[in-house]
């Protein structure tokens, strides 16, 4: 059968202030006191009236604009009335009947690059967080720190087929934000928390089935495992030919399971209603022309150009993509180049090449950003220009970057502590030494003649050794078959 699918994400936007006071915005909770950036606003005393936060706005509308959204000029908000402990004013405030940004769409790719899909966002709206509930040892305790904090959600239409095509939309969405200085959207941390809206038809032209929502979800690899649980279960229930309610369901990611929350029947009358305390949003020209010429970053054109100009395969591209502060790193190498004169060779294949492997690879094993290693974007330009000569083979380049990244020496020092600008050895040479590796080892190459031949292999380590590392492998390779066979 046929999956239909789509999504309510809700980001957190990485404002100073919350969206309606002066409190701190708080990013991370895990080391920060219960209800210590508060005040009579966030936690809704009956007095105390809420301000819109220019910078939650401006947020906004650049994410709007990233959705390539429609943005409206005059905008409202609504109330949201529901009754729980964690909403310490009975009601949230919300977008719901006129949102600031409206009829946008995302694109992305799937299948490592190969093919494009274009997501389509009904609203971008913006909405004040929740208070947090916490319960220990039989007490429930609210903290106030989150009550308040700014949100935008993204509405999408349900244009999902499949849960890769979910996960690698939400990477995308994830570089939006990031790139563009909007948000964290760090999925563990509930910056960016997604709902899953399910349900399966027999084929395109029939109408929609039966939406099911599935909500605690926190991981790209959960989402991916309740969406195929959500798609089996409803299979199984139309084989039997039952039928179900729209609900919402609660998603258990350790037991593989979900349960019922709530029934179409049984759902809350969230009764909105237009928000008395906030006046209509008009946005006045000066935004509007701020708006006009923010510059913004989108990941897709950015891919695109990698693969189409550059050439890039997807390990190079996984590489530099991931994380802006590489990607930066990266143009900024190619511009030192094209000041010295570098512009005709195929120079940004030869940067991707190294910061895939193993500058990125160093980085993960050692938890360092890019800026923290040892040496600077000079001394990776000097390594990148003496790859470039071609004078060294690849064996010591990778010992020349190894040597670079544990100690911070330039590529002129390691290749001079290496003995790797000695002259070039000639093949006549090079077999001398290869009998000379033979001689030495008569038990190995006993070994090789009973049937080991990978043992040819400690032999060429050997005869690297022996010429500082200049000899290439495959011809080393090619002189001891000879004198092996």
């Amino acid at each position: 059968m046929l999956l239909t699918i789509g999504l309510e994400i809700h980001i957190k936007l990485k404002s100073t202030n919350k969206m309606f006071c002066q409190c701190q915005n708080e990013q991370n909770f895990d080391h920060l006191l219960p209800n210590t950036h508060i005040c009579p606003v966030c936690t809704w005393q009956p007095w105390a009236l809420p301000t819109l936060s220019k910078e939650v706005l401006e947020k906004a509308l650049i994410l709007g604009k990233t959705l390539n959204c429609t943005i409206n000029e005059t905008s409202s908000f609504d109330r949201k009335s529901y009754f729980y402990p964690d909403l310490p004013m009975g009601y949230q405030i919300t977008q719901l009947y006129h949102p600031t940004n409206t009829a946008g769409d995302v694109k992305f790719f799937l299948n490592n690059y190969t093919t494009e899909k274009i997501i389509h966002i009904q609203d971008a709206h913006m909405e004040c967080d929740t208070a947090k509930m916490i319960h220990n040892k039989g007490e429930a305790m609210i903290d106030f720190n989150r009550a308040g904090t700014p949100l935008v959600e993204i509405v999408t239409l349900p244009d999902f087929r499949n849960p890769e095509e979910v996960i690698e939309f939400l990477k995308e969405l994830q570089r939006i934000v990031r790139f563009n200085n909007i948000a964290d959207a760090d999925l563990e941390k509930w910056q960016m928390r997604v709902d899953v809206n399910i349900s399966i038809r027999n084929n395109e032209n029939d109408p929609y089935g039966t939406r099911v929502e599935m909500k605690n979800i926190n991981s790209f690899g959960m989402i991916k495992r309740a969406i195929e649980h959500e798609k089996n279960r409803q299979e199984a229930l139309y084989t039997k030919w039952e039928t179900f309610e729209q609900q919402t369901r609660w998603w258990d990611d350790t037991k593989g399971e979900s349960y019922l929350m709530r029934s179409k029947e049984d759902a809350l009358d969230y009764r909105y209603f237009p928000e008395p305390d906030l006046p209509t949003l008009k946005l006045e020209k000066e935004i509007l022309d701020r708006l006009q010429n923010q510059k913004t970053i989108l990941p897709h054109e950015i891919i695109k150009k990698m693969k189409e100009t550059y050439g890039f395969n997807k390990e190079y591209i996984n590489a530099l993509i991931g994380d802006k502060e590489i990607l930066d790193y990266f143009f900024e190498i190619e511009n030192l180049f094209a000041k010295e004169g570098n512009e005709s060779w195929s120079k940004s294949k030869l940067i991707a090449k190294r910061i895939s492997w193993p500058i990125v690879a160093r980085m993960n094993e050692n938890f360092k950003t890019i800026n923290e290693l040892a040496f600077d974007k000079t001394k990776l330009t000097e390594f990148l220009t003496k790859a470039q000569e071609g004078n060294l083979i690849e064996n010591q380049l990778k010992v020349v970057m190894q040597e670079m990244l544990s100690t911070g020496k330039s590529a002129s020092e390691i290749i001079k502590e290496k003995w790797f600008d000695a002259p070039a050895i000639n093949n006549n040479e090079i077999e001398a030494l290869a009998k000379e590796v033979l001689e030495e080892n008569p038990a190995i190459v006993d070994q090789y003649k009973w049937g080991k031949t990978t043992t040819i292999w400690f032999f060429i380590g050997q005869l690297m050794k022996k010429t500082w590392g200049k000899t290439n492998p495959k011809i080393a390779q090619e002189i001891f078959e000879k004198l092996l066979s």
